[in-house]
């Protein structure tokens, strides 16, 4: 899992402009622990991290599965995109944002309350369910995940799941390396890096720069981007929810 490319570095300042219009297709969610795919299995964290109404299994619009399969024909064999989450319900998001908001007000209790926000939404979307503005999770077209080797243990990327630092940030391993000769496992995090980014990115999604684990697909983060007119993934609906 070598000779990848390096990983774009340059963010568009206005890739999370909510302003692009969104004309939504209507694909439906598909429940990834109700089948068995070949590529792909799943572990939903929020639900094993016991948060609040997360959901016993993730789901994801069904250009998603599609896509990830295609990508999963590149994978050694025996190895598999484990997905942590994908759709997310609103309590959810507003109790992933609220609990960051607040660890981040504890840990830097003179800051400006404006600041604190920009903070927490480095790494947590506001949860919203405006129709025009939906968070990105929240359209079941964004997906954090990792792989899986076949001895059924997560490959390294670094960080864990949701660690909010810098090192999170997918390109930070490219960083380092303009300024210093990387260690042997700083390398290997740094290859695997690259190796999941040109997987996901050949296939058409685009990655959020602060979270290696995070991509996306026609929502408006991904219509940004990719310079869509339009994005495709509004505020999908579980049918148990509507």
């Amino acid at each position: 899992m070598s000779h990848y490319p390096k990983i774009p570095q340059y963010v568009h300042p206005d890739f999370k402009n909510k302003a692009i219009p969104i004309k939504e297709c209507g694909e439906a969610l598909v429940n990834i622990g109700a089948y068995s795919f070949k590529h792909i299995i799943e572990a939903p964290m929020y639900r094993r991290l016991k948060v609040a109404d997360a959901l016993p299994h993730c789901y994801v619009r069904e250009s998603i599965i599609q896509l990830l399969e295609e990508a999963g024909q590149h994978l050694p064999a025996g190895y598999r995109f484990v997905i942590w989450d994908g759709y997310r319900p609103y309590h959810v998001q507003e109790a992933i944002y609220n609990d960051f908001y607040q660890k981040l007000k504890t840990q830097f209790p003179n800051e400006a309350e404006k600041s604190i926000k920009e903070r927490t939404e480095n790494f947590v979307s506001y949860p919203s369910i405006n129709p025009a503005s939906p968070a990105p999770h929240i359209t079941g077209g964004a997906i954090d995940l990792t792989i899986q080797n076949n001895h059924e243990e997560w490959i390294n990327f670094g960080t864990g799941f949701d660690d909010f630092s810098e090192v999170a940030n997918t390109a930070y391993f490219e960083q380092k390396r303009e300024k210093q000769k990387l260690t042997d496992h700083e390398h290997t995090i740094l290859e695997n890096r690259r190796f999941l980014y040109q997987l996901l990115s050949d296939v058409g999604f685009t990655n959020y720069h602060q979270e290696w684990w995070h991509f996306d697909y026609g929502n408006q983060w991904w219509a940004q981007q990719k310079e869509k007119t339009a994005a495709i993934y509004g505020v999908a609906k579980l049918e148990e929810e509507v």
